[in-house]
């Protein structure tokens, strides 16, 4: 942590099932000048969400144009809730799990693909 936070990045921790176990994982956030957001650093140890989150991503580099149909989401929802970073992550949830299930069913294949005889 402190070669982070001498690089101007605060720590948070993500607790796994409320404030009262230990966190699941470890979260580096950093600033602009404004006090902005301008960088998101996330370390998990050993959790099932942490794959879904690679999968997403790797999905995503895969598929621009949904990643481009992710970015215009989240800069719409940045829009309309520049303060309210909950309703932000709520608006995300109905795409995420339209592209999870769809990144997952693209795996399944792959991998039966991958492992015939």
């Amino acid at each position: 942590m402190p070669i982070l936070e001498s690089q101007g990045y605060d720590y948070f921790w993500r607790p796994t099932w409320g404030n009262n176990t230990p966190p699941f994982y470890a979260w580096f956030i950093r600033r602009d000048s404004c006090g902005r957001r301008t960088h998101h650093i996330h370390m998990v140890e050993g959790h099932f969400e942490h794959w879904d989150r690679l999968l997403f991503r790797d999905y995503l580099i895969q598929h621009p144009d949904v990643a481009e149909d992710y970015q215009r989401l989240k800069i719409r929802l940045a829009g309309m809730h520049p303060n309210d970073r909950l309703a932000y992550t709520k608006g995300k949830t109905d795409f995420i799990l339209r592209v999870m299930a769809q990144a997952r069913l693209d795996y399944e294949i792959k991998t039966l693909c991958d492992h015939r005889w």
